[in-house]
């Protein structure tokens, strides 16, 4: 009887203990997974997300150039197209300032001579000399041509100015083309013998040839 009662005993503490071994796996196991949970996750966030780049806007490109020339060819990464319109807008514009300013020189020189003159208008140094030095029909001849040149360069300038826009907006169409290398533009020299029985050297055809690959 007391083997039997000791017997039951000892298989009762070996099946508690086989159950509190289980338990303590089964919280090291979740233990474990959360960890690995919280770990997955903290990594994620400080993880670097990659930078989205911005489409590259024609029309930002346009308006750009439109406020301030030159402005939108940076934008588009055509650094030397900058000094060339500032060329262009510097060299049209000293020649609208100087037609402008001996159309009015000479203008004011023909109505001093025509008695047309503003009363209270004086003349300038170099006026007064325009119209000393030349006849009523001169100074208007001198005049009329000044002011075509004056208007012609005026239409240039806008002119140059808009083409710098169209540039810009154009580049930024363009910006993310991509030109595969299969299309070539090349320039090479062409020497075509005469068509004579014999080749004769000071009868060839010489020149130039155009390639365009697609």
């Amino acid at each position: 009887m007391t083997r039997r009662l000791l017997l039951l005993f000892g298989l009762i503490v070996f099946v508690a203990f086989q159950q509190t071994e289980a338990q303590n796996v089964v919280l090291d196991t979740v233990g474990n997974a959360v960890i690995t949970a919280d770990t997955i996750v903290k990594e994620t966030k400080s993880a670097k997300r990659p930078k989205v780049k911005k489409p590259h806007s024609p029309v930002k490109a346009t308006i750009m150039s439109a406020c301030l020339p030159g402005l939108g060819q940076i934008y588009n990464g055509k650094w030397w197209k900058v000094p060339i319109v500032y060329a262009g807008l510097g060299g049209i514009g000293y020649l609208v300032y100087s037609n402008n300013y001996e159309f009015r020189s000479y203008l004011h020189a023909y109505e001093f001579k025509t008695g047309d003159l503003p009363e209270g208008a004086t003349l300038t140094t170099y006026e007064t000399d325009l119209a000393n030095k030349y006849a009523d029909s001169q100074l208007k001849t001198y005049k009329d041509s000044y002011q075509r040149s004056f208007e012609l360069y005026t239409m240039l300038l806008v002119a140059w100015y808009g083409l710098n826009v169209l540039d810009a907006c154009v580049d930024g169409h363009l910006y993310n083309y991509d030109i595969s290398d299969d299309l070539s533009f090349s320039i090479d020299p062409y020497l075509k013998p005469a068509e004579t029985p014999v080749p004769m050297p000071q009868y060839a055809q010489v020149g130039l040839s155009f390639k365009l690959n697609f």
